[in-house]
């Protein structure tokens, strides 16, 4: 796309692997002098680059030199039944000179141009309101449970760390702690395994999500480049549950440093009952045991975030407990950000656009499906990871 603007040739075009170098430079002088995403391994898996055509970024380039940048990552979408290509938004990003100019709208409309679908998880409070007065539907922050494994270090990830805290802490511990129940253990499940899930017991139950085919669960997980995820469970008897370990990175902090949190990424039911409020003792009893192979692996927490709500009854009942927006109350107070470790950030928010006008664009939040690895909410922000981390 060319335009002019005043007696400037500028145009819009797709990123291509030529780029790389130059969109570097562009970046560190324009938005952070360093970066995980400037590793270009990391960078072409978030973007799902395919070298042998372009992607779906967006380079504004005015006579040759990069001035705008618009990182979308490709995926396909499930829509009330249709199947939409679109985008996550991630990185927005233009030239310092030209900030406040309209150009960065430019990058946002070719993109909405393109895609049936954008959205993005985690945008900064500043761009909400201009994402509202485009047409977009906004959801303040994903739900968030957690739940202590360990009271000591547990207690030293909360926003305080107060006396008549760690005593609800320590009985928290105790009501959630069962002996009686077994350890699971990671296992292989294939893609296709994964695709059928997803169609049966996520794809039937809710209007709006990321369609979860083979492709999407070898890129997202399987192949990652930044992190080691781990699948529990069988698609046929209890369902699945994908998560990782994450490491509090705190290295002035001897005692905080290292600190192993479970981050529970997806739960898909084999029943899908489930998300209308059954209770399943299958995928229950494989939740309790993923917890204690958490506990076996030193984690002292846990959290999942979802954008909808229809797993709470689950949740709570293996000792989960939502924290607020706020980040209260203070039992609940889990830090929001744990590479590099910062006790409070804005929550993960959510805003989307339908642009196709045949397909129904107005749903409510507990009408889609979206988790913490949607978009480019779940990938490193320290690397590389210290040795021995990315387990």
């Amino acid at each position: 796309m060319n335009y002019w603007r005043g007696t400037i040739r500028m145009e819009i075009i797709h990123y291509n692997d030529s780029y790389f170098e130059e969109l570097v430079r562009f970046l560190k002088n324009n938005w952070a002098e360093n970066h995980p995403i400037y590793d270009k391994m990391l960078f072409d898996w978030q973007y799902r680059i395919d070298h042998d055509h372009d992607s779906n970024c967006q380079l504004l380039v005015k006579d040759g030199k990069i001035i705008g940048f618009l990182g979308n990552i490709p995926g396909d979408f499930s829509i009330a039944g249709e199947r939409l290509k679109g985008v996550g938004l991630t990185m927005w990003i233009i030239d310092k000179a030209y900030r406040d100019s309209g150009l960065g709208v430019r990058l946002l409309m070719q993109t909405e141009r393109e895609s049936s679908v954008t959205y993005t998880l985690g945008c900064g409070p500043q761009v909400v309101p201009l994402y509202k007065r485009m047409g977009y539907t906004y959801i303040e922050a994903l739900n968030r449970y957690v739940m202590p494994l360990d009271r000591m270090g547990y207690s030293m990830l909360l926003q305080e760390n107060r006396g008549d805290i760690g005593i609800e802490i320590a009985e928290w511990v105790k009501q959630t702690h069962k002996e009686h129940i077994g350890v699971e253990m990671p296992t292989y499940i294939s893609a296709g395994e994964l695709e059928c899930l997803y169609t049966r017991t996520i794809q039937q139950k809710f209007v709006f999500s990321q369609y979860r085919d083979c492709s999407f669960w070898d890129w997202r997980y399987t192949n990652s480049s930044g992190y080691k995820y781990h699948y529990f469970g069988d698609p046929k008897v209890n369902g699945v549950i994908v998560v990782r370990i994450d490491r509090t990175y705190a290295p002035e902090d001897k005692l905080l440093h290292g600190l192993a949190v479970l981050r529970i990424i997806e739960i898909l039911p084999a029943n899908s009952d489930v998300w209308d409020g059954a209770i399943n003792n299958n995928i229950l009893e494989l939740l309790q045991g993923v917890l204690q192979w958490a506990k076996m692996n030193g984690c002292v927490a846990a959290d999942f975030q979802i954008s909808n709500n229809r797993l709470e009854h689950l949740l709570m009942r293996v000792g989960f407990r939502k924290q607020n927006i706020d980040y209260t109350p203070y039992s609940c107070g889990l830090a929001g950000l744990f590479q590099p470790f910062r006790p409070k950030v804005n929550r993960i928010n959510f805003t989307w656009k339908i642009t196709d006008k045949e397909i129904r664009t107005e749903m409510l939040p507990n009408e889609t499906y979206f988790v913490k690895s949607d978009c480019d909410m779940d990938r490193p922000n320290v690397w590389p990871l210290p040795e021995g981390w990315n387990t």
